[in-house]
């Protein structure tokens, strides 16, 4: 019988990123808006990202869910985003994800 681990390692590589976002998100992030936001969609488009969005209310950060991609691939997408470069973003981690019950 085969482990979760083993099971999880034979699919899709996923991770996860999370982005703590600065307490004032909202109101500074209109000028970064739609560059943060294409730069995610062209993930979607590539196939690389599953689902992105904020979590918390009010909003205090953002999960990315990556599948078939390179943490370091991941790397250079964070220091690409436009909330990372203008310090709306003074935390983030990247962390392997093993996808065992749902469908990947």
């Amino acid at each position: 019988m085969a482990s979760a681990a083993g099971a999880a390692a034979a699919g899709p590589k996923y991770y996860i990123l999370n982005y703590k976002y600065v307490p004032d998100i909202v109101e500074r992030r209109g000028p970064y808006r739609e560059a943060h936001l294409a730069g995610a969609n062209k993930k979607l488009e590539a196939g690389q990202l599953v689902m992105a969005g904020a979590a918390g209310d009010p909003v205090e950060g953002a999960v990315f869910i990556f599948k078939n991609i390179t943490k370091d691939d991941i790397e250079a997408f964070v220091k690409a985003d436009p909330y990372v470069q203008n310090g709306l973003v003074p935390d983030y981690s990247i962390k392997p994800y093993a996808v065992v019950v749902g469908s990947p």
